[in-house]
Protein backbone atom coordinates (compact mmCIF):
# COMPACT_ATOMS: atom_id res chain seq x y z
CA UNK A 1 0.00 0.00 0.00
CA UNK A 2 1.53 3.34 -0.99
CA UNK A 3 1.39 6.53 1.06
CA UNK A 4 -1.48 8.15 -0.88
CA UNK A 5 -3.61 5.01 -0.64
CA UNK A 6 -2.94 4.87 3.10
CA UNK A 7 -3.83 8.54 3.60
CA UNK A 8 -7.02 8.19 1.54
CA UNK A 9 -8.05 5.14 3.57
CA UNK A 10 -7.43 7.18 6.73
CA UNK A 11 -9.62 10.02 5.40
CA UNK A 12 -12.44 7.59 4.65
CA UNK A 13 -12.06 6.02 8.11
CA UNK A 14 -12.27 9.47 9.76
CA UNK A 15 -15.39 10.34 7.74
CA UNK A 16 -16.95 7.05 8.80
CA UNK A 17 -16.02 7.53 12.45
CA UNK A 18 -17.49 11.05 12.48
CA UNK A 19 -20.23 10.26 9.97
CA UNK A 20 -22.96 12.34 11.62
CA UNK A 21 -20.90 15.55 11.75
CA UNK A 22 -19.61 14.84 8.22
CA UNK A 23 -23.17 14.49 6.87
CA UNK A 24 -24.47 17.54 8.77
CA UNK A 25 -21.74 19.63 7.11
CA UNK A 26 -22.58 18.21 3.67
CA UNK A 27 -26.28 18.90 4.30
CA UNK A 28 -25.61 22.52 5.33
CA UNK A 29 -23.49 23.16 2.23
CA UNK A 30 -26.16 21.75 -0.09
CA UNK A 31 -28.97 23.68 1.62
CA UNK A 32 -26.96 26.90 1.45
CA UNK A 33 -26.56 26.69 -2.32
CA UNK A 34 -29.55 24.66 -3.59
CA UNK A 35 -32.90 25.63 -2.10
CA UNK A 36 -34.77 23.26 -4.44
CA UNK A 37 -33.38 20.22 -2.62
CA UNK A 38 -34.88 19.04 0.67
CA UNK A 39 -32.18 17.27 2.68
CA UNK A 40 -32.34 14.92 5.67
CA UNK A 41 -29.73 12.95 7.60
CA UNK A 42 -30.91 9.33 7.92
CA UNK A 43 -29.33 7.93 11.09
CA UNK A 44 -30.57 4.39 10.45
CA UNK A 45 -28.58 4.19 7.18
CA UNK A 46 -25.83 6.65 8.15
CA UNK A 47 -26.55 8.59 4.98
CA UNK A 48 -27.75 11.92 3.73
CA UNK A 49 -30.96 11.79 1.70
CA UNK A 50 -32.21 14.49 -0.62
CA UNK A 51 -35.07 15.00 -3.01
CA UNK A 52 -36.20 17.84 -5.22
CA UNK A 53 -37.42 18.94 -8.61
CA UNK A 54 -35.01 20.43 -11.11
CA UNK A 55 -36.23 22.26 -14.21
CA UNK A 56 -33.95 22.09 -17.24
CA UNK A 57 -35.06 23.61 -20.54
CA UNK A 58 -38.67 23.67 -19.38
CA UNK A 59 -38.77 20.00 -18.33
CA UNK A 60 -39.22 18.97 -14.71
CA UNK A 61 -36.86 16.26 -13.35
CA UNK A 62 -37.43 14.47 -10.04
CA UNK A 63 -34.00 14.14 -8.39
CA UNK A 64 -33.27 11.75 -5.54
CA UNK A 65 -29.87 11.44 -3.92
CA UNK A 66 -28.00 9.61 -1.21
CA UNK A 67 -24.56 10.43 0.15
CA UNK A 68 -22.59 8.40 2.66
CA UNK A 69 -18.97 7.61 3.56
CA UNK A 70 -20.14 4.01 3.98
CA UNK A 71 -20.88 3.53 0.27
CA UNK A 72 -18.29 1.62 -1.72
CA UNK A 73 -15.94 3.50 -4.07
CA UNK A 74 -17.86 6.80 -4.24
CA UNK A 75 -19.97 8.54 -1.59
CA UNK A 76 -22.81 9.59 -3.93
CA UNK A 77 -25.81 7.86 -5.43
CA UNK A 78 -27.75 10.40 -7.50
CA UNK A 79 -30.84 9.41 -9.47
CA UNK A 80 -33.18 11.06 -11.94
CA UNK A 81 -36.55 9.41 -11.32
CA UNK A 82 -37.81 9.48 -14.90
CA UNK A 83 -39.06 6.27 -16.49
CA UNK A 84 -38.13 7.55 -19.95
CA UNK A 85 -34.42 7.29 -19.05
CA UNK A 86 -33.42 3.69 -19.72
CA UNK A 87 -30.09 2.14 -18.76
CA UNK A 88 -27.31 2.31 -21.33
CA UNK A 89 -23.57 2.36 -20.68
CA UNK A 90 -23.41 5.01 -23.42
CA UNK A 91 -25.19 7.59 -21.26
CA UNK A 92 -23.07 7.50 -18.13
CA UNK A 93 -25.32 5.55 -15.82
CA UNK A 94 -24.32 2.87 -13.35
CA UNK A 95 -26.31 -0.37 -13.46
CA UNK A 96 -28.35 0.80 -10.42
CA UNK A 97 -29.42 3.81 -12.57
CA UNK A 98 -27.40 6.29 -10.51
CA UNK A 99 -25.70 9.00 -12.53
CA UNK A 100 -22.05 8.71 -13.49
CA UNK A 101 -20.97 12.31 -12.94
CA UNK A 102 -17.22 11.82 -12.57
CA UNK A 103 -14.61 9.08 -12.54
CA UNK A 104 -14.25 8.07 -8.86
CA UNK A 105 -10.47 7.62 -9.14
CA UNK A 106 -9.24 9.90 -11.92
CA UNK A 107 -11.48 12.93 -11.24
CA UNK A 108 -11.36 12.80 -7.43
CA UNK A 109 -8.79 15.16 -5.91
CA UNK A 110 -5.95 13.33 -4.19
CA UNK A 111 -6.59 12.85 -0.46
CA UNK A 112 -9.93 14.63 -0.67
CA UNK A 113 -13.55 13.79 -1.23
CA UNK A 114 -15.88 15.29 -3.79
CA UNK A 115 -18.32 17.26 -1.64
CA UNK A 116 -21.96 16.77 -2.51
CA UNK A 117 -22.64 20.47 -3.09
CA UNK A 118 -20.04 20.49 -5.88
CA UNK A 119 -21.81 17.60 -7.63
CA UNK A 120 -25.28 19.16 -7.73
CA UNK A 121 -24.55 21.40 -10.79
CA UNK A 122 -23.26 18.30 -12.60
CA UNK A 123 -26.82 16.91 -12.54
CA UNK A 124 -27.97 19.71 -14.86
CA UNK A 125 -24.92 19.15 -17.04
CA UNK A 126 -25.71 15.42 -17.23
CA UNK A 127 -29.29 16.18 -18.29
CA UNK A 128 -28.10 18.54 -21.04
CA UNK A 129 -25.65 15.95 -22.37
CA UNK A 130 -28.27 13.21 -22.10
CA UNK A 131 -30.68 15.22 -24.24
CA UNK A 132 -27.90 15.82 -26.78
CA UNK A 133 -27.14 12.08 -26.76
CA UNK A 134 -30.80 11.35 -27.56
CA UNK A 135 -30.61 13.80 -30.47
CA UNK A 136 -27.18 12.90 -31.92
CA UNK A 137 -26.46 9.39 -30.63
CA UNK A 138 -23.09 10.31 -29.07
CA UNK A 139 -22.13 11.58 -25.62
CA UNK A 140 -20.72 15.05 -26.31
CA UNK A 141 -18.93 15.56 -23.00
CA UNK A 142 -15.56 14.16 -21.95
CA UNK A 143 -15.75 10.56 -20.88
CA UNK A 144 -13.85 7.52 -19.79
CA UNK A 145 -15.42 4.33 -21.11
CA UNK A 146 -16.68 1.95 -18.42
Amino acid sequence: MNLITTLEADLKARNRKNWHVFLIIQKALVEQHFKWLKMEVKSETKSLYGRGNLIVNGKNYDIELYYSPFFDIRFDRIYIRDKSIQYSSKIHLYSDMSLCLYHPVIDKPIMQIVPLFKMIPWITEWIVFYNQWKKYGVWLNKEIKH
